[in-house]
């Protein structure tokens, strides 16, 4: 594929934020297909196109993961679970935030009418997550039971197929750079971009950061029973399974900091 000609693995390794640059790039063009071939739901449609462009890299990532992970307890190496995985935590990060700066930038500088066709699919998301945020039932647990639930989704997705957490996540980071498109826009525009940014960035780093870690977790039991002979796939499993338990305390922090901010 073109995108592995432009940066491989090894490159993303190296200098992981080339792939802020490709999540804005790749992004936009998935944006601008999707107003063209799908007008009747392009947020949507976007997503989908993400998913497909990205999953031939992230599984090759993932399967870089897991074959590192293994070396890493072969040679038993004393690294604690961040530092075993902060190489394929940077490039989800460095992915998604320029996916989701490219999102924000392109929310405020087109007219309102075309951005609410472009993300209609995600403002109707937003209005239905604002409204039950505001109901009777709009309590902390209620806001973590739901990102848990989000968190599995993207957990069961990667390990059945692979890097199917893609699309969980491209879909959370659309809907947040459609949040903060909209707050920017009620704070003067593309001059209200970093505030708007600081507003969401407390709770909606945190759960983006969890679905990241649960996307991989759930990648690297799939590459571990693929190589089914290999001794040390316990250990992959054990170390999975942390990450996992890591989401969800996120996750539990994040739906704390949310509850406060509806609250104040």
């Amino acid at each position: 594929m073109v995108l592995e000609k432009i940066i491989s693995i090894r490159k993303a390794v190296k200098n992981p934020w080339w792939m802020l640059l490709i999540g804005g790039v790749v992004s936009v063009i998935c944006l601008a297909i999707s107003f063209v071939i799908f007008p009747s739901s392009v947020g949507l449609f976007t997503v989908f196109l993400i998913t497909i462009v990205m999953t031939p890299f992230m599984l090759n990532l993932t399967r870089y993961e897991e074959a590192r992970d293994e070396e890493l307890i072969k040679e038993r190496k004393e690294l604690g679970l961040f530092q075993r995985h902060r190489e394929i935590l940077i490039i989800y990060t460095a992915f998604f935030v320029g996916m989701i700066l490219s999102f924000s930038i392109v929310f405020l500088i087109l007219p309102q009418s075309i951005t609410q066709n472009l993300f209609e699919n995600q403002i109707n998301e937003i209005k239905l997550i604002r409204g039950q945020a505001t109901s009777p039932g709009g309590t902390l647990s209620a806001i973590v039971i739901n990102n848990i639930g989000v968190l599995f989704i993207a957990f069961l997705f990667s390990l059945l197929f692979g890097a199917g957490a893609i699309f969980i996540l491209a879909w959370n980071a659309s809907i947040l750079s459609t949040a903060i498109g909209m707050a920017a826009g009620s704070m003067g525009g593309i001059t209200g971009l970093p505030l708007a940014l600081l507003v969401f960035f407390p709770h909606g780093s945190l759960e983006i950061l969890a679905y990241f870690i649960g996307g991989i977790a759930g990648g690297l039991i799939s590459v571990a029973i693929t190589r089914r002979k290999s001794k040390w796939s316990s250990f992959v499993f054990k170390d999975s399974f942390k990450l996992v338990a890591v989401s969800v305390v996120l996750l539990i922090v994040a739906g704390v900091i949310e509850t406060f901010a509806i609250l104040m």
